[in-house]
Order: structure tokens, then C-alpha cells, then sequence
């Protein structure tokens, strides 16, 4: 067949009736301005994670040795990835480490097909990819100076710790793993009851001075979770003078540049700058490094897939956020606010992207607004989720009667305490509230994650 030429080519669309001409380019432009789009918000992220770079962050306090670390991690290798540097300082400097992984990170069928060459895993496959990262982890956290000792494993459901939260609090209704099949764990329901008992109990054990956990804005609904389960945890166990350390693993398109990088330093995601959360930076001393490498080799089963990416996290350093708890009362707002425009969907759709979220006690109501980065749309779904401490849950979605400005940058809601009080009980001292917005249920943009609020009424 003859090469065509691109001169020819042209002459030949040319030739073309007008509407063929039309519905070519009506074919080729959406993928071309996507792209086009795609690659200046990625310039723009790189920039602005490159200006971010030039700034240095406060620095984190050095540890100490009368210090006691609690690291929680959703999946095995969430640990080494955001905390591995400052684990392999810590028992370095003699100072004590307990590691405790809410799940086995058993439900990615990826790494099932791989690891057990089977491209329909079973429920037994899953069980097996949850005992390699369990071994996996070990031999990780041997490197950063961890014995076994000093490891829990908790075992609750992977991709399934939002629904422990929110739809299986009781051992009454408890959750199934769609991937192990699995409902319980040492006798225990997989329910947000035994969860926050057991971390409630590790925390009483271990009596920590210091709680390192993913960050509840983390994309990842596991990552976002678990902060809410260790803060209900922290409450209930009545341990006091604990500082919370949170890290990210997943948040957009993060960390940036992509790769292997260890003469960079880590900083926050772009978008992070205008949040509410105040991050400061641990400098990892170069046997730190070398042994958070050294630990994150032995996560084989997931180098396989994502190295690229689980490699953006040996940097010369790591960082921490801390939060400041709010209070609503009647005479203040109290706010929330989320990070903008760090992933391209975010980016791409306004309406998506959360901006802040404010609180207030008017009268017998709770108001609670949430502020977006573009007008609101029908098509996008936006939603509040809250619990009391009793356990009682309360979901809305945000439209009619709920919705008071329809097509506003501002959704306001109003709810009555009495929807959140458990039979003639009132309602308690506290309440966890999330925002969030997306297309569908399953597919969420945008969300801040659950936060406390502490009330406190006239």
C-alpha cells in the first residue's frame, strides 16, 4: 500500500463534502482540547509544587527520647510511604514504635491476578495477597528498626472501612467483604463498634504521645476514614496529651514530580496551601533514607504495579499536618477548608471542588454551608454526611428543600438536632461532619473528610 503523504492528506480532506469536513473535526477536537487541557494544569501543578519547593516548611520538633510513636496505617506500605523516615529515626534514637494497619490491603485485584497468576481471583486468592503483605510489611518494618513485637494487625476490610463507619456501625448489621468474603476478624463483626474498641484499646495499651495517621481529606476513602476511626478512638479512651501527626498518600495528582527523586524534598500538594491544615517537615538523615528504601523494596507485590508513584515518596524528607479542632456554638462559625484545584477533574469542573465548609448552632438547628470554587450544578451530586457520638448517622443530599441557593457557589443546609439524637437521649457534646460532591455515590471529586466538632450550646 502507498505512503500518503501529509500534503496529500490535506488535499484530500479538502476535497471533501463541507459536512464530512465538519464531522471530522467534531471527532478530533474533544480529545484534542482534553489534552491540551490535561497538559497545562499538569504544567501548572509542576510550577506551583516548584514554587512550593523554594519555600521552605516550618521544620517538625525533633523527637525525643521520652516520646512514644503511634503509627496507623490503612494498608500495608501506607506506613514506610509517609512515615518510614521518621520510624527509622525514632528507633534509631532508642525511642519506642508501635505500628498498627487497620486492613491487610487485600482487595486489589491487580496484585491478586499477579501474585497468584489467577485473573479471576477467589476468595482465597485475596486471603493469600492479605498473609504476602502481612509478610511483606514484617520484613518492611525490620528494616526501619520494628520488630514484630511491636506490629498489630488488625484485619478489617479493605475498601470497606468507610462502610464500618457509616452503614455497619453495629455487630448487628455487619459488613462482607465483596473480595475475601470474610465478615468478622478474631470473633469480632467487621462493624465501626469493634473497630474504634480496638483501637480504643491499643491506644490505652501503648499509651502514645504522638499518633501519626493519613489525613482525613486523603482521596482514598480508607486513607480519609481511618483519621475519623483514630479520633473517635483518641476520644474514647480518655488518653490525654496526644498530639496527632497526619500524613497523605493520596491526594490528586501527588506527589509531585512523579518518580524516583531522593535529592527533593517533599511538600504538600498544591492545592493544600489554602487548607487548614498547618504542615511542617521532618529532614531524613541519609541512613534514614537508605532504610526507608530499603524497607519500601520489599513491598514487591505492589512495586510491580505502581513503582512510580510509591517511588515520589523518598524525598529528602517527610511532612506532617496538624488540625485544629473546631467548635460550633451559636455566636461563631466554625469552618473548615479543604484544599482547591489539585486534581484535574477537580481543576476542570468548579463546581466540584470543595473550598470550605462552615458549621453554626442556630437555635435548634445545626446550619451548615458548604462553599464551592465554582457555581453549584444539577448534574453534580453534593452531599453531608454526620455522626454523633452515640453512633447515631445522618446523610443528605443537598437539593430541595435542603438546598437554599440553587446555583450558587454556596449550599446551605439546615438540620434539626433532634434528626441526630438517639431515642430521649439528647444529643451529645460532639459531632463528625463531611462534605462531599460527586457524579454518583461510588464516584466521589471532592470531600473534606470527616471532622470533629466539638459543640457547645447557649
Amino acid at each position: 500500500m502507498r505512503k500518503i503523504s501529509g500534503n496529500e492528506f490535506l488535499e484530500t480532506i479538502k476535497r471533501w463534502p463541507r459536512w464530512k469536513r465538519y464531522t471530522l473535526v467534531a471527532f478530533v477536537s474533544p480529545p484534542l482540547l482534553g489534552a491540551l487541557f490535561a497538559l497545562l494544569f499538569y504544567a501548572n501543578l509542576h510550577r506551583s509544587a516548584s514554587a512550593m519547593t523554594s519555600e521552605p516548611l516550618p521544620a517538625f520538633p525533633p523527637l525525643v527520647p521520652a516520646q512514644r510513636l503511634l503509627v496507623i496505617a490503612p494498608h500495608c506500605d501506607d506506613e514506610t510511604l509517609g512515615v518510614g523516615g521518621v520510624i527509622a529515626q525514632a528507633r534509631h534514637d532508642g525511642i519506642p514504635v508501635h505500628v498498627v494497619f487497620l486492613t491487610n490491603g487485600d482487595a486489589f485485584p491487580a496484585a491478586c491476578a499477579l501474585v497468584t497468576r489467577n485473573l479471576q481471583p477467589a476468595a482465597k486468592d485475596y486471603v493469600k495477597l492479605g498473609n504476602l503483605r502481612q509478610k511483606e510489611a514484617l520484613a518492611a518494618l525490620k528494616h526501619l528498626g520494628v520488630g514484630p513485637e511491636d506490629v498489630t494487625f488488625l484485619g478489617y476490610p479493605d475498601r470497606g472501612i468507610r462502610a464500618l463507619w457509616e452503614a455497619n456501625w453495629s455487630p448487628e448489621k455487619p459488613y462482607k467483604s465483596p473480595f475475601t468474603q470474610k465478615d468478622s476478624v478474631r470473633g469480632e463483626a467487621y462493624c465501626g463498634q469493634s473497630l474504634v474498641s480496638d483501637l480504643t484499646q491499643l491506644i490505652q495499651k501503648t499509651r502514645p504521645t504522638d499518633i501519626f495517621v493519613t489525613h482525613p481529606a486523603d482521596d482514598h476513602q480508607d486513607h480519609s476514614l481511618a483519621a475519623t476511626f483514630t479520633e473517635a478512638a483518641l476520644q474514647k479512651s480518655k488518653v490525654e496529651r496526644v498530639l496527632m501527626h497526619y500524613y497523605i498518600v493520596h491526594r490528586g495528582d501527588w506527589p509531585l514530580p512523579q518518580g524516583y527523586s531522593p535529592s527533593l524534598p517533599l511538600v504538600p500538594p498544591a492545592g493544600f496551601t489554602s487548607a487548614d491544615t498547618h504542615w511542617r517537615t521532618v529532614t531524613l538523615s541519609h541512613d534514614a533514607l537508605k532504610a526507608k528504601e530499603r524497607a519500601l523494596k520489599e513491598y514487591d507485590s505492589q512495586l510491580k504495579l505502581c513503582d512510580r508513584f510509591l517511588n515520589s515518596f523518598l524525598r529528602t524528607s517527610e511532612i506532617f499536618g496538624q488540625l485544629t479542632q473546631a467548635g460550633i456554638d451559636p455566636m461563631h462559625t466554625a469552618s473548615v477548608r479543604d484544599g482547591q484545584g489539585d486534581d484535574v477533574v477537580r481543576f476542570a469542573n468548579p463546581s466540584t471542588d470543595l473550598t470550605r465548609l462552615d458549621a453554626q448552632l442556630v437555635g435548634k438547628n445545626l446550619k451548615v454551608t458548604l462553599n464551592l470554587r465554582g457555581a453549584s450544578a444539577p448534574g453534580v451530586r453534593y452531599a453531608l454526611h454526620l455522626r454523633s457520638e452515640k453512633g447515631t448517622f445522618l446523610a443528605r443530599t443537598l437539593r430541595s428543600p435542603y438546598l437554599s441557593q440553587p446555583g450558587s457557589s454556596q449550599l446551605v443546609c439546615s438540620i434539626p438536632l433532634a434528626e441526630l439524637e438517639t431515642g430521649t437521649q439528647p444529643l451529645e457534646e460532639a459531632l463528625w461532619i463531611s462534605a462531599e460532591t460527586g457524579m454518583t455515590a461510588r464516584n466521589i471529586v471532592d470531600q473534606t473528610g470527616y471532622r470533629y466538632f466539638a459543640l457547645h450550646r447557649p
